[in-house]
């Protein structure tokens, strides 16, 4: 290299150069982006590295702790058993000797600390519990706990050490790659830039002197690049530039033909002396020739239709006066043929004089008659909409007293279904209270003069009669809930559903029962009736796994797919592990007295699922189930969300 390159690329010229290149908002904007972008990608990655260093020496830690277990659980447990303190104080220590470890207790059987090591810090430490178990005579006993603390002090440590490395390294690195970056963009792209925005410059200021050229070699990789084709575009622009004066003042006398042709007449308005020149296309909107029509204001003024040529001359007037650049005006003219067109005339001031005032004003003429004639047709049809809205109203009255007489059949009807249903049921307990008194007469007075036969159908007979009355009692139930008015309010779901399943644990104190509730589950509705949904859900859930023990009952909330829609859904559900049925029957599920299995492997009346449907469409929810034989039942139901 020369002593001239040398000292064209000396540190002070390339800093001077720098300095240059960042000066423009556009250079700092770019230097500030690129260091801004590494330094984001430069943390990000930092912390990503710091992560999984942190990561892997917790998994250390973890597995040391599982170590100690593996390892010391055995010889630690026979210390214990044989009441070895001074063995069991030695081990403690040989664990302590491991790394990262700050803590171990070993705690007895009713959970008194025996012997520690160290000591216990709550904050920054990895706690490992872990039973004691000894083998006696081939019994394996539980005799105490150990309890092993690690410190993540140790971890910290190492990763402040590796943060300062780290980050020092990707700052350097960071500023050697931003720096590359920055003088490449300005070698190739910002020194053509600012020639390019000069040339601009001087198109603006109309100086069309000679193409545009830039300072760099052609060669076949740039020949078609981005400035390049910068460059072919404004020189481009730079010869339609030229030919545009031109086209521009030809195309300044032809406005007017170009107005004519889109169906518009034009005029124009030479204020001081009072003439207006009318278009051809004009005079033809009205019916007339080009000769027929003087260009003269006098013209408008005897068409026009005089309860709009006031008005219209004033608006015309006031444009003129208050010099405001535009006019706008719909009024009548007079045809040819003494017809009337509505007609839209747009204008403005084009010129004015030394004091301000307007010496010439331009506009067009529009035919709106058709637009008038439909907003006439649609006023006549708003209208006939309000008079017919009036006549929907008067209906709307008559149909609400209907309803209320409707309501009123309806609470009569309702009154009247509820004394026949009191009749029916007092009418059909009393030959059932008989059946069952002389049933039960008969089996105390003549048992002796009865065999076992007579004995088991006498049992038959009184059974199916209280069987009849519980059918007779839920019929009642069952029709009740389509009459009763609902109370519905925001309750805790969750609380009913404990104190429901603390009834079914007491009626069936000789069972193992677990039940889960979900707790904080809110309902909207009439909470009497769910709570008999819950009673019948929960109370079927312990009956059909009575040959279940432990018997496992959940109650909560969760995601499901709708089975009609097939859309998620968020539903309540009860599941359990009890007897579960065939799914191709469960069509007959909900219905009034049908039964899946026989009644004497599970009793009951068949209407509580019919009653739980009946509840849950009532609070606008829907019900299904899902089950397998020997797999349990869950029962899904979905509530109307509060308002």
């Amino acid at each position: 290299m020369n002593n001239k390159s040398a000292r064209r690329w000396s540190l002070p010229a390339a800093l001077a150069w720098m300095r240059r290149s960042t000066s423009t908002n556009m250079g700092r904007r770019f230097t500030v982006l690129i260091l801004l972008f590494s330094s984001i990608v430069t943390l990000l990655a930092t912390a990503l590295q710091l992560e999984l260093e942190y990561r892997r020496d917790r998994r250390a830690i973890d597995t040391q702790l599982q170590q100690v277990r593996t390892s010391y659980a055995d010889s630690l447990a026979a210390s214990l058993w044989s009441a070895s303190m001074r063995d069991l104080n030695l081990q403690l220590q040989g664990v302590m000797r491991l790394p990262d470890l700050q803590f171990i207790e070993v705690d007895n059987e009713q959970n008194a600390p025996v012997a520690s090591v160290g000591t216990a810090r709550a904050p920054d430490v990895v706690t490992l519990d872990f039973p004691l178990t000894y083998v006696h005579r081939e019994r394996t006993l539980a005799i105490g706990r150990v309890r092993v603390q690690a410190s993540l002090n140790g971890a910290y440590r190492r990763l402040r050490e590796k943060v300062v490395a780290t980050l020092i390294l990707q700052t350097v690195y960071t500023f050697l790659v931003s720096l590359f970056i920055l003088i490449l963009f300005q070698l190739m792209v910002g020194r053509h830039l600012k020639r390019i925005a000069a040339y601009s410059d001087r198109l603006s200021a109309g100086q069309f002197d000679e193409p545009l050229r830039l300072e760099r070699r052609v060669s076949r990789a740039n020949a078609h690049d981005e400035l390049a084709q910068m460059v072919a575009a404004l020189n481009s622009m730079h010869q339609r530039v030229n030919s545009s004066f031109a086209d521009l003042r030809e195309s300044e006398s032809r406005w007017k033909f170009a107005l004519e042709g889109a169906g518009d007449g034009v005029w124009d308005y030479d204020v001081p002396r009072g003439t207006v020149f009318y278009s051809k296309r004009w005079k033809e909107m009205l019916g007339y020739a080009e000769h027929e029509l003087a260009d003269h204001l006098s013209t408008f003024e005897r068409l026009a239709h005089p309860d709009d040529m006031r008005e219209t001359m004033r608006i015309l007037q006031q444009n003129i006066d208050s010099g405001s650049s535009s006019f706008v005006s719909e009024h009548r003219m007079q045809c040819k043929d003494g017809s009337w067109k509505w007609i839209s005339s747009r204008g403005m001031v084009v010129e004015w004089d030394a004091q301000g005032h307007a010496t010439r004003m331009i506009g067009t003429h529009t035919d709106i008659s058709a637009r008038r004639a439909a907003e006439q047709e649609l006023a006549r049809l708003l209208a006939q909409t309000e008079q017919a809205h009036a006549a929907l109203r008067v209906a709307n009255d008559t149909m609400e007293s209907q309803v209320h007489e409707r309501t009123a059949q309806l609470e009569r009807a309702n009154q009247e279904l509820e004394a026949f249903s009191y009749s029916v049921s007092h009418d059909l307990r009393s030959p059932l209270r008989g059946i069952d008194g002389w049933s039960l007469a008969l089996q105390e007075d003549y048992a002796a003069l009865l065999d076992t036969q007579g004995q088991q159908y006498l049992g038959r007979v009184r059974s199916e009669t209280q069987r009849m009355g519980q059918l007779i009692d839920g019929m009642l139930e069952f029709s009740r809930l389509g009459r009763a008015a609902l109370a519905p309010r925001e309750f805790d779901l969750s609380a009913l559903a404990q104190t429901v399943a603390a009834r079914v644990r007491d009626a069936n104190r000789e069972r193992i029962i677990e039940f889960h509730i979900e707790a904080g589950l809110r309902g909207f509705g009439d909470e009497q009736l769910l709570e008999a949904v819950l009673h019948n859900l929960l109370e079927n859930a312990a009956k059909f796994t009575q040959q279940r023990t432990p018997a496992r009952i959940e109650f909560g909330r969760m995601q499901t797919a709708d089975p009609q829609s097939r859309l998620p859904v968020m539903a309540l559900f009860v599941r359990d592990n009890g007897a579960g049925f065939d799914m191709q029957y469960a069509a007959k599920l909900f219905g009034v007295f049908q039964r899946l299995h026989k009644s004497s492997e599970f009793p009951g009346t068949g209407i509580g699922l019919a009653t739980v449907q009946r509840i849950v469409q009532r609070h606008g929810g829907t019900i299904w189930a899902d089950a397998a034989v020997d797999q349990g039942a869950t029962f899904y139901f979905t509530l109307k969300e509060s308002p």
